[in-house]
């Protein structure tokens, strides 16, 4: 008699699971939460990390200070915000909680603009180089590469030298993505208090059929690193 009991306890609790669940996706999309404040907008865009649909991706976001706050964070879009390289803003946006079962992500905020209090021309102070966490950077494996010497003379002191003292350092962490202007930039980073970067990379034809310069150039256009490649089928 217990045992039966027990059966339609269990059977009531998992019907009124699956009632539950089912009025959860009836729901359909709602807000959790709602606030508007101010932002104080930095002149450029710094390298960092977004989240879409389950994804972390690297791209050009947003270092914002909330109000009263002393240091930068980031932000990865603000909807109907026309962003102008060179200006700092005031702005007053919105921040909005959804919550949505029948979704992929049912949880996600959306921030948008509503009024824009102030633009001024200038650099913005104290950004930090990037936005990228370490556990993100650390995932990235660290370089390795090959090279054949093509020298008439003292090609094995050649070899000898490159073996004691890379081209690149390889204790770094290089991470690449397309930025807004369509550049293809790079950042390496070994921790947290050393980074090289972010720099622009432009791949450009030299003499010869096979061969191509390879130019990574800084963000203020001061050629960093530049390497001829030889291409051979």
């Amino acid at each position: 008699m217990k045992t039966q009991k027990l059966e339609i306890l269990i059977l009531f609790l998992c019907i009124f699971g699956f009632i539950g669940c089912d009025n959860k996706d009836e729901e359909g999309e709602k807000v959790t939460d709602y606030k508007e404040y101010s932002l104080t907008i930095a002149s450029k865009k710094i390298p960092g990390v977004c989240w879409s649909d389950g994804f972390n991706y690297l791209s050009d976001v947003y270092a914002v200070k909330k109000e009263n706050a002393q240091e930068w964070e980031s932000l990865g879009v603000i909807d109907k915000f026309e962003f102008e390289k060179g200006y700092e803003y005031k702005v007053k946006i919105s921040e909005t909680n959804y919550l949505d079962y029948s979704m992929g992500n049912p949880a996600w905020t959306e921030y948008e603009l509503l009024e824009i209090i102030s633009k001024d021309r200038k650099d913005s102070e104290n950004l930090p180089l990037h936005f990228i966490p370490k556990s993100y950077y650390e995932n990235v494996q660290l370089p390795k590469y090959r090279y054949v010497v093509d020298a008439d003379n003292n090609q094995k002191l050649i070899e000898e030298e490159l073996e004691k003292e890379s081209l690149i350092p390889l204790d770094f962490h290089y991470i690449f993505w397309r930025s807004e202007d369509k550049f293809l930039r790079c950042i390496a980073i070994k921790d947290d208090n050393n980074t090289l970067g972010p720099c622009i990379i432009k791949r450009k034809q030299s003499s010869g059929r096979n061969a191509r310069i390879l130019q990574i150039t800084s963000s203020r256009g001061k050629c960093v690193w530049l390497w001829k490649m030889d291409f051979f089928r």
